[in-house]
């Protein structure tokens, strides 16, 4: 298995497997993780980084929140995993992320309880502007480890990029097709930014930078301590508890 793909989707989880067709080329993979016997509270559909398919260590990072009742939805973007087609369009990627929200959200498990969006590192970008531009459809937004806009975070690593290996990434570099930074501004839904001060993949400060442009009456800042997204195993009981806390608003 290389780094970005996988010939078979296993999990120990209780989950189901979906493919979403873009068109006759183009298929999305996704799976809906689930509660063992816990009832379903809500479902959280989370926007992982870049280089989190749904056979890495992701699956982990779902079980504290499924043993409260959560149920995780999480989709390969174009390239990744199973799901194909060529990542190659910032628009093109932004369409997809909607094309499946709106599919999921419409699921019968999931229309009738609330819907949190979680968006990490690369995900974040995607996780907050399918957030405002389906605000009227969710009940909060996390984000961890994130930055204020693809051209600021090209910055950090204009000089580390390996072009080779991350061509997908540019035209999000370029165009800037998800300005976190202006569309969190819009967001009326509680939100909450955590970042750790010693991240060394997305600099703290451009959590930051995120955090002054949003909306101060609906959003928190969260400082962490620790590696890059490993919020939920370093701090376990108060991360799940962030989500808890948004349903109950």
């Amino acid at each position: 298995m290389n780094d970005t793909h996988y010939v078979e989707f296993t999990s120990e989880l209780n989950c189901q497997e979906f493919y979403f067709e873009v068109n006759k080329d183009v298929k999305l993979h996704g799976v809906l993780f689930k509660p063992d016997s816990t009832p379903v509270v809500g479902t959280i559909f989370h926007y992982s980084g870049k280089g989190m398919h749904l056979m890495s260590s992701v699956q982990e990072s779902y079980k504290p929140l499924l043993k409260k009742g959560f149920q995780v939805f999480c989709f390969e973007r174009r390239d990744f995993g199973k799901s194909n087609g060529v990542a190659d369009n910032s628009l093109i990627l932004k369409q997809d992320a909607l094309l499946v929200f709106d599919k999921v959200a419409q699921f019968d498990d999931v229309s009738k309880k609330p819907i949190i969006i979680w968006g990490q590192s690369l995900g974040g970008a995607f996780a907050t502007m399918t957030a405002k531009e389906r605000q009227d459809k969710i009940k909060g937004l996390v984000l961890e480890g994130t930055f204020s806009s693809f051209p600021d975070i090209g910055k950090v690593y204009a000089k580390a990029l390996n072009l080779k290996n991350f061509k997908w990434i540019v035209p999000l570099l370029m165009n800037n097709d998800f300005p976190a930074e202006k569309e969190i501004r819009e967001l009326e839904i509680p939100t909450v930014i955590i970042h750790s001060k010693f991240d060394e993949q997305v600099p703290y400060e451009l959590g930051q930078k995120l955090f002054e442009a949003a909306n101060k009456t609906n959003t928190e800042f969260w400082e962490i301590k620790g590696k890059h997204i490993k919020g939920i195993y370093d701090n376990e009981e108060q991360y799940v508890d962030e989500f808890i806390k948004i349903m109950q608003k």
